[in-house]
C-alpha cells in the first residue's frame, strides 16, 4: 500500500507494519506522508557527536553522580509542588519523587535515572543516525 515506507521498514517488525496500515486506513494517505522529511526551512549546518557506548555510559554515570552530589534531591523536594505535568515527567524528577515518597531507595532512584538516561541517549543516537543532514 506504500512502497516508499515499506522500503525503509524492517520486515521483521510486524507492529510497525500494522501501525503503518492503520495510519493509511485512518488518514487515507500513504504512511510515508507522515514520516519526517528531514528538510530545513533555512539552510544550516548540523553537527552530531558520536561516542562509543562504553564512553557514553561512563559519562551518563558521572553526570548522574554529579546530580546526586550537587543536590538534585533537595532541588526536587523544593520545587515539587510547583512542577507542571510535563516538567514532572522529565527524566529524573519522577524517580526522585518516588524516592521521597518511599517507593524506593535513593540508590535505586539514581540507578534508574542512569539506566533511563542511557536508553534515551541511545535512542537519540538512532534518531541522529537516520538524519542525513547531521
Amino acid at each position: 500500500k506504500d512502497p516508499v515506507a515499506a522500503a525503509h521498514m524492517d520486515a521483521r517488525n510486524p507492529r510497525r507494519t500494522i501501525r503503518a496500515l492503520e495510519v493509511i486506513e485512518l488518514t487515507g494517505k500513504p504512511y510515508s506522508a507522515t514520516l519526517p522529511q528531514y528538510k530545513y526551512v533555512i539552510d544550516c549546518v548540523q553537527i552530531g557527536l558520536d561516542l562509543q557506548r562504553e564512553d557514553l555510559d561512563k559519562r551518563v554515570e558521572l553526570r548522574t553522580q554529579l546530580m546526586r552530589e550537587q543536590g538534585f534531591v533537595d532541588e526536587v523536594r523544593a520545587i515539587r509542588g510547583r512542577l507542571g505535568v510535563t516538567a514532572a515527567r522529565a527524566l529524573g524528577y519522577q524517580q526522585i519523587m518516588d524516592y521521597l515518597d518511599g517507593v524506593w531507595s535513593e540508590d535505586e532512584a539514581f540507578a534508574d535515572i542512569a539506566q533511563k538516561t542511557k536508553r534515551l541517549a541511545r535512542k537519540q543516537m538512532g534518531w541522529f543516525g537516520r538524519d542525513a543532514r547531521i
